[in-house]
């Protein structure tokens, strides 16, 4: 046991060959998202016989539905977590430092604003250590997006010191996609400063077979029925307000659709947003699922994948209804045009395009051949292009070379 604040933090140890000299550091809060399933699912796969990795997470102290811990528990990820309750929680940066001392840490990977600042200062405490760093999603709003002008100064100040933060990591400073790349590099990073390391998905896990529609049965849906859901955080970002607007106007013209919101939100989003679709008289026509672990299932009761989303990265959740077989309709946001090939494995809409988001979902609902074949060549695109196993042995060559004991020749650009 490690003890943080008189707390008790439990320490998961797999069988290894010595001490771990990665840590895998990330801040997330309940669930997690897709970062947090790529952390995790990497830990296990790294091989053992060249390096070894403990995965460390902050988290909240009032956060009574953290799930970190027995995720990586089940896994038996060699695993820790630290209570973090600040904006700079000098407690957890300490216990941090202390950790990486008794672990003999050489290396520490970052994933998050929080973590990106923290790993900074650990180097501070520890000049030895490496730091790297991978951004998950870069967004890029304008002063519209914000109530008050000031609240855009701040966003604006904020994007300065993530870069000003990203400037004193090896490089290069690793993204998910091109488009986080590309404003990376608008942002004034220099392009050979920045490589891009796709997610990946592991398809022997993620596949139909091994699932059962269980959600279209929680709801009580006839065979008949179309069922259309997400999977998503309730947050600003993912534009549910347009989501709901899909609905009303999709179930207008085909009223045997039903649409499922399976995510929560870091507060009293979920709940709002129930009231919302209340007000709209959407009731019987959306359906809130809060938090679920079993999201095999949850793909295999979908119809179509909808995503309405102002920005993304590369999203983990596209990638696994692909995976599992699900016809994906997105907006043209971050990544998604890297995942998505339009009408082949999904269709594409322009942000906040109501009508063309409509258009698309009913004219996929009234085509069964057309879903059938998107589904299929979608499980094609990431057997081929999103391999989780590749982009393990990509991330370990970095791992090497950050460390000064291997090289990355065999890494390609946008790999």
């Amino acid at each position: 046991m490690l003890k943080n604040g008189g707390n008790q933090i439990k320490l998961f140890k797999k069988s290894g060959n010595g001490k771990s000299n990665i840590l895998d550091l990330r801040g997330t809060y309940k669930g997690g998202g897709g970062p947090d399933k790529t952390i995790l699912q990497s830990a296990v796969r790294h091989d053992p016989d060249k390096l070894n990795v403990l995965v460390a997470y902050l988290r909240q102290p009032g956060d009574n539905e953290f799930q970190i811990e027995e995720m990586a528990k089940s896994l038996g990820v060699n695993y820790v977590d630290f209570f973090d309750g600040r904006l700079l929680d000098l407690l957890c940066l300490w216990n941090l430092q202390k950790l990486i001392r008794k672990e003999k840490i050489r290396l520490v990977h970052s994933h998050d604003d929080k973590t990106l600042l923290y790993g900074v200062l650990l180097k501070c405490f520890v000049p030895r250590l490496q730091i790297m760093y991978t951004c998950h999603s870069h967004s890029d709003y304008r002063k519209e997006s914000f109530s008050t002008f000031v609240d855009f100064l701040k966003y604006r100040l904020r994007k300065k010191i993530q870069l000003g933060l990203m400037g004193c990591y090896a490089k290069p400073i690793l993204t998910i996609s091109e488009n986080t790349k590309k404003r990376l590099v608008d942002g004034g990073l220099q392009p050979d400063k920045v490589a891009v390391l796709y997610n990946g998905i592991d398809v022997d896990y993620w596949c139909r077979s091994k699932a059962q529609p269980v959600l279209r049965k929680e709801l009580k849906l006839a065979d008949n029925h179309f069922l259309i859901g997400t999977v998503a955080r309730i947050t600003y970002d993912k534009d549910f307000p347009t989501f709901l607007e899909v609905a009303h106007r999709v179930a207008l013209k085909i009223p045997n659709v039903k649409f499922v919101i399976v995510g929560d939100g870091y507060g009293d989003e979920l709940e709002k947003l129930k009231k919302e679709a209340e007000k709209q008289g959407l009731e019987s026509v959306v359906f809130f699922t809060g938090h679920r672990s079993d999201l095999l299932n949850v793909y295999a009761s979908f119809n179509l994948f909808l995503l309405t989303s102002l920005t993304e990265g590369l999203p983990n959740t596209i990638l696994e209804a692909m995976a599992m077989e699900v016809p994906v309709v997105s907006t043209n946001v971050g990544g998604v045009p890297e995942l998505i090939v339009p009408n082949i494995t999904g269709g594409l809409c322009s942000v906040g395009d109501v009508q063309s988001l409509t258009d698309v979902v009913s004219n996929l609902l009234l085509q069964p051949d057309e879903r059938m074949k998107m589904a299929k060549s979608g499980r094609k695109r990431v057997e081929e292009c999103f391999n989780f196993v590749e982009r393990v042995r990509i991330l370990e060559d970095y791992y090497l070379s950050f460390l000064g004991s291997g090289e990355l020749d065999s890494v390609s650009e946008g790999s």
